[in-house]
């Protein structure tokens, strides 16, 4: 299990390991709209992510991305997502003048948090992150704050962001392909906790709202049963996406 630290202290990070493509996800702007990912197709996107505004680490690490994103193209949007409700983050763009960051919240649903394996597992909020993914929607890199007391490496983010820009290879996704053509899958998950069940349960009804899957579940002897009979829902990566589930 990914782990982060706050003052030293370790904590889990569940959710989905992303693959080279980059998961969708939905989270909601400071006018409550729906803002996706795929919004985004054919730009280069910066995505910050963090705890809480209300906190001084968080607010000098939006400041320092809106005066990152003031410098750049048009081909590139700068996103902060966190779990703060969509009115504090408002408030706190208009009190900072903060106009070159999208600042979205991931409170409602928790897709962006579980899609990118980033939410973490005792205060359910988001560790501290920079990830830039390319017009093609490609993960490109891929940065983890360890301690979330720490801010992110601007100056390495603008080095591997020059690097994408300047970048026009042809990097296919690595995720596994279901290539079987079987019409039923099962897998079992391993439960050491009833905090354990909790989490995997969330990430589950993520995966069955928008992946669109459903699925019967059967629990015994700590166990957690997944099971998926239909042909039409069994898309290449379900499989693989299921075997990377962290709780």
């Amino acid at each position: 299990m990914k782990k982060v630290k706050f003052k030293g202290n370790p904590l889990n990070l569940i959710g989905i390991i992303p693959c080279d493509t980059a998961p969708d996800f939905v989270v909601v702007s400071s006018d409550m709209k729906e803002v996706r990912l795929s919004d985004y197709y054919g730009k280069i996107k910066v995505i910050n992510s963090f705890p809480s505004l209300d906190t001084p680490v968080c607010d000098l690490q939006l400041k320092e991305f809106n005066k990152i994103a003031t410098g750049l193209s048009e081909d590139v949007i700068v996103i902060g997502v966190s779990m703060d409700l969509p009115f504090a983050q408002k408030r706190f763009c208009e009190q900072n003048k903060i106009e070159k960051v999208s600042v979205v919240s991931d409170y409602k649903y928790i897709s962006f948090g579980v899609n990118y394996c980033l939410l973490i597992k005792e205060l359910q909020l988001l560790a501290r992150s920079v990830i830039i993914i390319d017009k093609k929607d490609r993960i490109r890199y891929f940065q983890l704050v360890e301690e979330l007391t720490n801010q992110p490496d601007y100056k390495e983010t603008l080095e591997k962001l020059e690097e994408v820009i300047k970048s026009e290879d042809n990097k296919e996704e690595k995720c596994k392909k279901d290539t079987n053509g079987s019409t039923s899958f099962r897998k079992t998950f391993d439960i050491h906790s009833d905090d354990e069940l909790t989490s995997l349960l969330q990430i589950l009804s993520i995966i069955k709202r928008e992946k669109g899957v459903d699925f019967a579940f059967e629990f015994a002897n700590h166990k957690l049963i997944v099971n998926i009979s239909e042909e039409k829902q069994l898309e290449s990566e379900l499989r693989d996406l299921f075997e990377r589930v962290v709780y």
